[in-house]
């Protein structure tokens, strides 16, 4: 690798390290939260082979609505520690309160 290379994926690691972390964990657990419920809608229950011991689609769905109340409380609390406003551009790039309080003073 070439020092332009060491140097790119440096910056690319820093920027990581410089993100707020918590915000980009909210939305990325929304977003699975919102794919669950698509699932879970177009699936119609009726429409299930229950009497087929093979198919496991029906057990797969309650996996996911039993945990669904958990997934949200957690998204919720997680939303408010990282101060999510909705604007996931801004929320992400900004750095979290911890990270400032090191930041040198002018």
């Amino acid at each position: 690798m070439s020092d332009i290379d060491y140097k790119k994926k440096y910056e690319e690691l820093r920027a990581l390290y410089e993100s707020n972390g918590a915000a980009k964990l909210y939305y990325s657990l929304n977003r699975k939260m919102n794919e669950m419920a698509d699932l879970m809608n177009k699936t119609n229950i009726g429409a299930l082979a229950l009497d087929d011991p093979k198919d496991k689609t029906f057990d797969r769905l309650k996996v996911i609505w039993n945990d669904a109340a958990s997934i949200a409380t957690a998204i919720k609390s997680l939303g408010e520690l990282a101060g999510v406003t909705n604007d996931e551009a801004k929320d992400v790039a900004r750095k979290p309160f911890v990270d400032t309080i090191a930041s040198p003073r002018t």
